[in-house]
């Protein structure tokens, strides 16, 4: 077992728990059930992510702004996903 399969399903393992726990926690509230998807800017403060208001190319600034406003548990099934992807292709 490779350290790409490893880390890959570390990551999966890890969104399908964060998965889990949103949804038991969108349960707990009273009335109807509300969805609250964390993504890193509701995780880390804004100052930490200031950094991509200065790249200077608007094309990698518009992406990295929408990794870090994309679901966390999005996020790491799709770097876990990818892992696989490059475990498979790097396998000797």
């Amino acid at each position: 077992m490779s350290k790409y399969y490893l880390v890959g399903g570390l990551l999966c393992l890890g969104g399908l728990v964060l998965v889990i726990f949103q949804a038991i926690s969108s349960m707990m509230t009273p009335g109807e059930i509300v969805w609250k998807g964390l993504s890193m800017i509701d995780v880390l403060d804004a100052a930490y992510l200031k950094w991509i208001d200065g790249i200077s190319w608007h094309s990698i600034q518009k992406n990295l702004k929408y990794i870090t406003t994309m679901p966390i548990y999005i996020l790491l099934l799709s770097v876990g996903a990818f892992s696989f992807v490059v475990g498979g292709v790097v396998h000797k």
